[in-house]
């Protein structure tokens, strides 16, 4: 009776162990990132971290590296960060840009489905301090691990670092005026000298467009088709494709 209860025992033990062991193996994911804009994508930084919220929310006073990313498309400040934070997972980045229409693969690892989520941030390319950000929450994950869903899709969403100014004309000087402008050749580069390091606390926030003011002005100093490729889509341009790794 004893041998039976020890037995009994073991195995319990044994089970308990093999479920805890399973639960700690990184789940793997295939992430399609798809450029469905008019402007190209800087490489994007991929990361997992605890809860469903974003480390660049709307509201927050952005980092450094979220800055220099958003600024730049320059990704190892921003890695760096992740990989500080005690609630990231798994950091990681592609290569190169990612131009219009074009898609790019990256396999993501999660430790956690259940807890965890799926971050994306990324520079639209001709602008000054605007991203794309996205996340695929765990419920997500989940259901691709569980197979209750062969694919997850999400939009991304636009956001500012706040921490520059929004463009505008300088006081008193015209499109016309030789002045405006005088050492930019092109649209993109207008825009960013027009757009200053704001004083103060920065803020992120959504992209609400430029003011047509301003691009009424570039178009008239720069053409029509040159600053048609700075529009960005309030509502995203970039489509992730989440599936299950086999």
């Amino acid at each position: 009776m004893k041998n039976r209860l020890l037995k009994t025992t073991l195995s319990s033990v044994i089970v308990a162990l093999s479920i805890g062991a399973h639960a700690e193996m990184a789940t793997k994911y295939e992430l399609t990132i798809t450029n469905g804009g008019g402007m190209p994508i800087s490489p994007a930084v991929i990361y997992t971290k605890a809860g469903a919220g974003s480390a660049a929310a709307v509201g927050q006073e952005p980092t450094a590296g979220f800055i220099q990313l958003c600024q730049t498309g320059k990704t190892m400040a921003r890695i760096d960060e992740i990989k500080a934070d005690s609630t990231a997972q798994f950091a990681a980045q592609t290569t190169d840009l990612i131009f219009p229409g074009e898609s790019k693969v990256i396999e993501i690892e999660v430790n956690n489905p259940f807890k965890q989520s799926l971050q994306f941030e990324a520079m639209y390319g001709k602008s000054k301090d605007v991203c794309a950000v996205a996340g695929i929450n765990s419920h997500s994950l989940v259901a691709l691990k569980q197979h209750v869903t062969s694919e997850v899709i999400e939009k991304d969403s636009v956001l500012q670092t706040g921490a520059f100014s929004i463009p505008v004309l300088p006081m008193g000087i015209t499109s016309a005026d030789p002045q405006f402008c005088a050492d930019s050749t092109n649209a993109i580069s207008c825009l960013r000298e027009l757009s200053t390091m704001k004083l103060g606390k920065a803020q992120i926030r959504f992209f609400a467009g430029y003011l047509p003011g301003i691009t009424n002005a570039l178009e008239m100093k720069y053409g029509a088709e040159d600053v048609q490729s700075l529009q960005i889509p309030p509502s995203g341009a970039v489509q992730l494709k989440l599936k299950l790794k086999h």
